[in-house]
């Protein structure tokens, strides 16, 4: 193997690598830190370009690069015991930096385009929050073709857990991906059509993700609180987000998704906040919404899904 590591093939193959990684692409979204199956396919595919023998594999390839300091093995404290661990690579000469949750995130995702930033990270990185991180979460987007389907609401007022927004069951944060410095990193499975609101961050020089818009960021909170922090941080994001939102793209998410719950609990979070929309396609759905839920017309439903509320608001029609 030294012998490799000392020839004019090996100095091809660097060169190629340090070629592919000069800038972030969907293909390579983060080019100083790899997940170990990517950085195997990446350096096999240099290898074929190469023309170099094929007893020159993936594992070889890597076992090379970290004798020549070139990558450097992040360890992850811990994972479900069924799942195989996650192994993570940083792709630069030095001492290993700090890796960021979103980094982390992304680099041990297999695609790039069904993958997102969202929940508590998100609010994290708008700044919606200033509360201790509890959890990290990644959506990754299913292929569905179908149409969103409204979940089960009471239709009137009563006593049972689901109409104050109380379960038996503590709600599901997605499937546990790995601890990293105490805290636990989640996947979660998403309709694409409850997601409508997603941009491509350029995080570093070395790094893009695609993440929840600020609207979409605020929108998931009364959709999963608990992954967002809980109802704590929830209002918390609202006042801080509330000054800083496009009205006109919350209605086009708003319409997208064609929730009329969702639309209430975001007219109270307004209103809460004193946020008068100015764009009228906005004004109008809210305004359809409130008169619905005062005719009686809507069931009474909880302000926060799996959170347990009694306060009667009548304008929304809404457990708060």
């Amino acid at each position: 193997m030294n012998e490799i590591i000392n020839s004019t093939l090996w100095t091809q193959i660097l060169a190629e690598l340090g070629e592919r990684l000069k800038k972030p692409s969907t293909e390579l979204p983060n080019v100083q830190w790899l997940s170990e199956p990517r950085l195997k396919r990446l350096l096999v595919d240099i290898r074929k370009a190469a023309k170099a023998p094929p007893t020159l594999s993936g594992v070889k390839l890597l076992r090379m690069l970290v004798d020549s300091k070139l990558a450097q093995m992040l360890k992850l404290d811990d994972c479900p015991s069924s799942k195989k661990p996650h192994v993570v690579y940083y792709l630069e000469l030095g001492a290993m930096p700090s890796i960021s949750p979103v980094e982390l995130l992304q680099t041990t995702q297999v695609s790039f385009d069904r993958s997102v930033i969202c929940y508590f990270t998100a609010l994290e990185y708008h700044e919606l929050t200033t509360q201790e991180t509890p959890h990290h979460h990644i959506a990754s987007l299913k292929s569905t073709s179908g149409q969103i389907v409204s979940e089960p609401l009471p239709s009137s007022p009563g006593n049972d857990n689901t109409q104050t927004g109380q379960s038996d069951r503590a709600p599901s944060l997605g499937t546990l991906l790995f601890y990293y410095q105490g805290v636990p990193y989640y996947v979660t499975y998403r309709d694409p059509k409850w997601v409508p609101g997603i941009q491509t961050v350029l995080l570093s020089p070395t790094c893009q993700v695609r993440m929840t818009t600020l609207e979409q960021t605020l929108l998931d909170t009364l959709h999963k609180p608990w992954s967002c922090g809980g109802p704590s941080v929830v209002f918390e994001a609202w006042e801080r987000g509330v000054p800083l939102l496009d009205d006109t793209r919350l209605f086009e998410y708003l319409k997208k998704i064609g929730r009329a719950d969702l639309t209430r609990r975001v007219g109270y979070m307004l209103e809460n906040n004193n946020f008068s929309p100015v764009d009228s396609g906005l004004c109008k759905l809210l305004s359809d919404a409130k008169a619905k839920a005062k005719e009686g017309l809507l069931p009474i439903i909880p302000l926060l899904p799996d959170v347990p509320s009694k306060t009667l608001n009548e304008t929304w029609g809404l457990y708060t």
